[in-house]
């Protein structure tokens, strides 16, 4: 579901695209990109299209990161935020628990520690 599109698309109504990008100072292609899932713009781009548009600019930046990261929205939906443009929580898949109700959950793989970068690695065998 593209949240971000769906906004914009009911922004513009029924002008045309074209009349859009001019409206908001951005390309036909790129507007018509962002409207079909395609491109996510800046935070600073969402938020001068929300001032534009006279809207939240809170919500935009929900809907955009909301399209990047489906896991995000489910997270937010299990969470019971509400998401924009026709992102109604029961349309987002939830994840179902992965211990049975009276098992104790197996304990976290333990990883073994990240490897120092060679700059560190380098001034820890300095003497001085």
């Amino acid at each position: 579901m593209n949240r971000l599109g769906t906004l914009l698309k009911t922004a513009r109504g029924s002008g045309s695209r074209v009349q859009f990008a001019r409206r908001l100072g951005l390309s036909y292609t790129f507007v018509r990109a962002m409207e079909h899932g395609q491109r996510f713009p800046s935070d600073p781009v969402l938020k001068k299209i929300a001032g534009i548009l006279r809207l939240d600019p809170a919500e935009l930046l929900l809907a955009a990161y909301c399209d990047r990261s489906p896991g995000l929205a489910e997270v937010l939906a299990t969470r019971g935020v509400s998401l924009p443009a026709g992102a109604a929580p029961e349309d987002i898949p939830v994840p179902e628990a992965s211990t049975a109700p009276n098992q104790a959950p197996s304990a976290a793989p333990t990883s073994a520690p990240a490897p120092q970068p060679a700059w560190q690695a380098t001034q820890a065998a300095r003497p001085f």
